[in-house]
């Protein structure tokens, strides 16, 4: 800053105020901004013949490289390389005449130059239609054979000349009425049939929406009527202001789109919409000034009038897309000018007075910015960040230790002051009370009494320079500096440092009833109220972490400036993602191409933004005044629809549908998205999910080029969700699903591991078998030497601890019963006892050897466990019987041996003894009166048949006795619970197995039973 004594500068203000008009400029405002797009940025070919938005949002250009979709960010091409055409030139469009449902494929055709139809598909595509012509032909009653290119009435101008007595022109208005031009005749069909005729001649013919209007001779306009009264329509509105306009030459251009059925007039460098009235009129409204369409060569338009944007498309200069200018940019056009503004202050009017002591604004018909230097004490002053505005819009101004007071124009000093401290920031709060915040650590206050200021040291703490300053209750203020947040009641005194701000530098406060707001430079947004603080999301940029202001408009939107441009956000939104901050926040983007003179906005400044009476707002930047009237502006939201353009399988197209089926083998599937929308691509936020077979749902965004990659998954169904977000209003997106198939190899079947799982199963069984079997032969030969060791203990014992004392009993009881039976007067009774004790011990030692020899037996090897010779049965029987006869005679129990004396059989002498031995012993103990042994056949075989007269046998015990085995191991493997069968059958039953012998026991409850030994050799 340059140092100049007040008083001189007070005398140069005066001065310059009586010649501020020698400053004063006018320069235009620009209303339109421009896009141009050629084949150097995009558009495949410059010579656009025709342009139509579809129902989707896609533009549709004409071109001799084919028919071009245009999203607002890319140019598809759909040409003989993509669709099956014989040339890439296309004419321009006709409209579907043949179609007129809801569930139409084709929108609208494109024309080749070999007649080729390509129709605009509902999906964003194009395919090419053959069977096009024939069904117009069927609603076209003068249509030739050869397909044609200008049997369907073409857009104005025209690219061929119009020759009604050469070929008649068809115009359709809906599905049921159209009209047919043919010579000096225009006829109306309705349902096919004629319903009026009007005469020419007519030069034109077009429709206005579903009327019928002709250009006669004289370049009128005629609406074609029943009546066949030729009504000139008047043209109205604004053309009659162009310069150039002469109602009876009517030397304008008109243009006609065939497909939007919508007409403009070209006059002296101005574009208009031209519409029927109601009173019968054509009302026109210009919508361009200033564009040459001679010049570049202008054939064919198109208007979105919802967002007011208009293509023109150029024979040979490409594709223009001019769009309503919402943003205008303020200088003051001098050379010595600063315009790089900070802080400023509402004037009188639509105008504004800047820090540098400059008078911007905006004349009331909006068409032109004026600019002066108003102050020559601000402009020498050169400090352009804060300015304390006073409610009679008197303002505080100053830097360092001086400070003032001016009137509201800049131009009068009312009050000058020195502080203590050199100083940096002002504000006045709610009560017109100035604050003054030092450069180190002092607040100051300015107090005023009866005319007369006082500057009182309010507050002293380690601020490090106080550089914002803003009022969060009537009674608190918030300090910001470059380190951090400090909250001050000056009516307490009370004084605390807000947490979670620490090494934060403050640029802007804005306070609500629902808190207040906080912008930083370098850490974004937040929200301090009651409830706590909050800190809001960052576009995907970060570009909002240098946020510098906020300013909120009528309609409920903040508007936020940063270093990289300007955001709009719902303030709804907002509050929402406060109390939940899982909701939605969205921010529309707004750079240079908006009409800015430079994305860079500027902070750090009070006030840092200003909102004029008639809602303007003015954005202080690095190069100029930003002004908008929010009220006015048509946010560029992408609403529209999701389409995928392609789809690519290891670099190989496939056509694209909902429900894709994927080869299994495949790498990578590239999918291309994209959504219509004209506007900056930062504000199309896209993600993407794939979700299924073991998959949970998690977004990730689409890359800048809109292409989503699918890495290699395993085969299964899978859902691919694509997401975007509509704009402001709560959780607002559109989704799109494409389903994705991935077939299994054969070795993923379920047929396949099905039988992979029984062959594992089969494996698993076997492989338990054989080891259960191996352990059970383990647990075998160890059980079986532990039993040899035991049976060999026991075979001892026995032999000398049983065996020889029964020998020793059994020869005393000999020698007592022999000299019993000399007495002659012996007791009968005693004698009786002798005998049956005597045939009592052999009984035990014979049973006592048969269990030694038994025992023997299970330690022998199946070699040597038999020794087979002939036995004579008969001497057999008679052997075991004496053993039995003194307890048979005892027990009144006749023992009868019937067995032949010559009957021999070849078996183990012993072991069939221990068999015969165990039966007779048996029967013995169950028969009442009488045991029968006899031999003899059965079925060729011998045998030997036991039978007692007892009360019979169970029938489980008959059932086990009788079940024959193929072999001794498959007996030994079989369990024996000998405690119900008694250890006697047991031995029997194994003896017999062993020998070959099957047991067959006839035999009844509470009857006799008959054992037969048959012997199998």
């Amino acid at each position: 800053m340059r140092i100049i004594p007040v008083f001189f500068l007070q005398c140069l203000t005066c001065l310059l105020a009586a010649i501020v008009p020698v400053f004063a400029q006018d320069q235009q405002v620009l209303s339109h901004r421009l896009q141009h797009f050629t084949d150097q940025n995009g558009l495949p070919q410059n010579s656009v013949k025709a342009v139509m938005e579809d129902q989707n949002g896609f533009v549709w250009l004409s071109t001799e490289a084919g028919l071009v979709r245009f999203d607002g960010q890319r140019f598809i091409s759909f040409e003989r390389s993509v669709i099956p055409i014989s040339s890439n030139r296309i004419r321009g469009f006709v409209p579907n005449v043949v179609d007129y449902g809801n569930d139409r494929i084709h929108e609208f055709y494109a024309l080749t130059e070999s007649n080729e139809y390509i129709g605009v598909l509902k999906s964003g595509l194009a395919s090419a239609d053959t069977a096009f012509y024939s069904r117009y032909q069927k609603i076209h009653p003068n249509a030739r054979k050869e397909v044609r290119h200008n049997s369907i009435l073409t857009s104005l101008p025209s690219q061929y000349e119009t020759n009604p007595f050469y070929e008649d022109y068809f115009a359709a208005t809906g599905a049921h009425q159209f009209y047919i031009w043919k010579g000096n005749k225009i006829t109306c069909y309705e349902n096919g049939k004629v319903t009026f005729s009007v005469d020419g001649p007519f030069r034109n013919l077009l429709l206005l929406d579903n009327s019928a209007i002709a250009i006669d001779a004289d370049r009128h306009f005629v609406k074609i009527r029943p009546d066949q009264i030729h009504t000139r329509l008047i043209l109205r509105g604004d053309i009659t202001a162009n310069a150039l306009y002469d109602p009876k030459k009517n030397n304008y251009q008109l243009f006609w789109n065939n497909i939007s059925r919508k007409a403009f007039l070209y006059l002296n460098k101005c574009f208009y919409t031209l519409k029927e009235s109601q009173n019968g009129e054509l009302t026109t409204t210009l919508i361009l000034k200033g564009f040459d369409f001679d010049n570049l060569n202008i054939v064919t338009a198109h208007y979105n009038e919802k967002l007011g944007f208009l293509f023109l498309g150029s024979i040979t200069k490409g594709l223009y897309l001019i769009k309503k200018n919402d943003f205008k940019t303020l200088k003051l056009q001098a050379k010595d000018a600063d315009n790089v503004y900070y802080a400023q202050s509402p004037g009188p009017g639509r105008s504004v007075l800047t820090a540098q002591g400059y008078r911007l604004g905006i004349t009331a018909d909006g068409q032109k910015a004026t600019a002066s230097r108003v102050s020559a004490f601000m402009d020498d002053f050169n400090y352009k960040f804060f300015m304390g505005i006073n409610q009679d819009s008197t303002f505080w101004y100053g830097v360092g230790n001086d400070l003032f007071k001016l009137d509201k124009s800049g131009q009068k000093i009312l009050v000058r002051l020195k502080v203590q401290e050199t100083f940096k920031s002002l504000f006045v709060d709610q009560s017109n009370k100035l604050w003054i915040g030092s450069d180190y650590n002092t607040l100051y206050r300015l107090d005023e009494t009866a005319g007369r200021h006082k500057i009182t040291p309010m507050l002293k703490a380690k601020f490090g320079g106080i550089t914002m300053m803003g009022q969060e209750t009537a009674e608190t203020l918030l300090l910001g500096t470059e380190t951090g947040l400090h909250r001050y009641n000056f009516k307490t005194g009370r004084h605390e440092i807000v947490k979670n701000f620490k090494n934060m530098n403050i640029r802007s406060f804005y306070a609500t009833r629902d808190g207040t707001w906080i912008t930083t430079y370098g850490n974004g947004i937040y929200l301090l109220n009651r409830k706590g603080l909050v800190r809001f999301p960052l576009d995907k940029d970060r570009f909002l972490a240098t946020a510098h202001c906020i300013i909120e408009d009528a309609k409920g939107f903040f508007w936020i400036t940063t270093n990289r441009g300007l955001f709009q956000v719902a303030k709804t939104q907002l509050l929402d993602y406060a109390s939940n901050n899982r909701s939605l926040v969205y921010y529309l983007y707004y750079d240079q191409s908006h009409g800015f003179a430079t994305n860079e906005f500027n902070g750090g400044c009070n006030p840092c933004a200003v909102k004029l009476a008639d809602g303007t707002v003015s954005l202080p930047s690095m190069d100029g005044l930003v002004w908008f009237s929010p009220l006015n502006i048509k946010s560029e939201l992408p609403e529209k629809g999701i389409f995928v353009s392609s789809v690519k399988i290891d670099g190989r197209d496939i056509s694209m549908h909902d429900d894709l089926e994927i080869p299994r083998d495949f790498e990578q599937i590239r999918m291309q998205v994209t959504t219509p929308y004209l506007g900056h691509v930062n504000n199309v936020q896209m993600q993407y999910s794939l979700s299924g077979e073991g998959r949970t749902e998690k977004w990730m965004a689409v890359n800048e080029d809109f292409v989503i990659p699918v890495p290699k998954i395993p085969y299964g169904h899978y859902r691919l969700t694509i997401r975007k977000i509509n704009g402001f209003r709560p959780n607002d997106y559109t989704y799109k699903i494409v389903t994705l198939h991935i077939p299994p190899a054969w070795f993923e079947t379920w047929w396949f591991r099905s039988v992979l799982a029984l062959m594992l199963l089969a494996l698993f069984f076997f492989a338990v078998k054989w080891r259960t079997a191996y352990l059970v032969k383990k647990d075998r030969e160890n059980n079986l030497l532990r039993h040899y060791r035991v049976i060999s203990q026991i075979v001892a014992a026995v032999n000398h601890d049983i065996q020889t004392p029964l020998h020793y009993v059994g020869y005393s009881l000999k020698q007592i019963n022999s000299y019993l039976h000399q007495q002659p007067g012996s007791s009968p009774l005693i004698t009786r006892m002798s005998d049956e004790s005597l045939n009592t011990s052999m009984r035990i030692g014979t049973l006592t050897k048969n269990l030694l020899d038994y025992i023997k037996l299970q330690n022998k090897n199946a070699a040597s466990r038999t020794h087979m010779d002939s036995v004579n049965v008969s001497e057999l029987v008679t052997g075991i019987g004496e053993l039995f006869s003194a307890i048979a005679t005892f027990r009144n129990i006749s023992i009868s041996n019937e067995v032949p004396g010559e009957f021999v059989l070849w078996s183990d002498p012993s072991l069939l003894s221990i068999v015969v031995h165990n039966l007779l012993d048996n029967a013995l103990k169950i028969s009442k009166s009488e045991i029968n042994i006899s031999a003899g056949y059965r079925d060729g075989k011998k045998q030997i048949v036991i039978e007692d007269t007892g009360d019979g046998m169970p029938d489980d015990l008959i059932r086990w006795l009788n079940k024959s085995y193929r072999s001794y191991e498959e007996w030994l493997r079989v369990p024996t619970d000998t405690e119900q069968k008694g250890i006697g059958l047991v031995i029997v039953k194994d003896l017999c197995v062993l020998l070959r012998i099957d047991i067959i026991v006839s035999a009844k409850q509470g009857s006799h039973t008959s054992i037969a030994l048959v012997f199998q050799q």
